[in-house]
């Protein structure tokens, strides 16, 4: 008799358990909406991030050297060049 209670009480519990369809588990309702939850976030998350990985690149474009060097002030391009020569040397 006491066998067959703990087996009829596992099988009610395991009717209240919901198949979470991304993992294959067999969980309680409140745990599959709270993990659906959490996919959501996750996906609109990625989304934002594709985008904002696509948009700075069009914004970030470096310029070449000789452009960089001429927005230079007299003083600040000499001890760039001079560190460049040091570095060459090396």
């Amino acid at each position: 008799m006491a066998d067959q209670a703990a087996v009829d009480q596992a099988g009610a519990s395991v009717a209240n358990l919901q198949l979470d369809e991304v993992t294959g588990e067999r969980v309680s309702k409140s745990e599959l909406k709270r993990r659906q939850k959490q996919r959501a976030l996750e996906e609109k998350k990625a989304e934002k991030a594709a985008a904002a990985a696509a948009a700075a690149p069009a914004e970030g474009k470096k310029k070449n050297k000789e452009e960089d060097e001429s927005q230079l002030t007299p003083n600040v391009s000499g001890s760039i060049l001079h560190s460049d020569a040091l570095h060459c040397t090396e």
